[in-house]
């Protein structure tokens, strides 16, 4: 979708429907519609906060951030994530919660991946699992 900043999410999607369903499919084939075991490889924490991150990410942002899709830092790419992080853990939720706009003015990361139901602190929390997991892939 190339859509610009400022419409609501669920407009966007509503403006071109046979994109949204081919990317659906792609996605569900990616994510395994899902499915806890589609993600073997990303870890896990004994911390409820980040066991509750990883949950959401497994709902939410895995579409994008288990591959990179569209070049979104693959969880499991620790030197991109590191380099995130030296932006600052407040610029990461930032980013997750307003979403990042490309310099041609469309939507690279939609506000909350797309899913307005989040709420700040569930959005806070994805992302905290996301540095975990990226540092225990070898991110610093």
């Amino acid at each position: 979708m190339n859509s610009k900043p400022g419409t609501p999410w669920s407009q966007k999607i509503a403006q071109d429907s046979a994109s949204v369903a081919a990317a659906a499919l792609i996605l569900m084939a990616l994510s395994g519609c899902g499915d806890e075991d589609a993600a073997p490889q990303v870890p896990r924490f004994d911390d409820p906060r980040l066991q509750q991150g990883r949950t959401i990410w497994m709902q939410v942002c895995r579409n994008c951030h288990l591959t990179g899709v569209a070049g979104a830092p693959a969880i499991g790419d620790g030197a991109a994530w590191a380099e995130r992080r030296r932006k600052g853990v407040d610029m990461l939720y930032a980013n997750a919660l307003q979403g990042i706009v490309d310099d041609n003015g469309s939507w690279r990361m939609p506000p909350r991946g797309g899913n307005d139901a989040l709420s700040d602190e569930q959005v806070r929390r994805a992302v905290d699992y996301m540095l975990e997991a990226a540092q225990a892939a070898g991110g610093s």
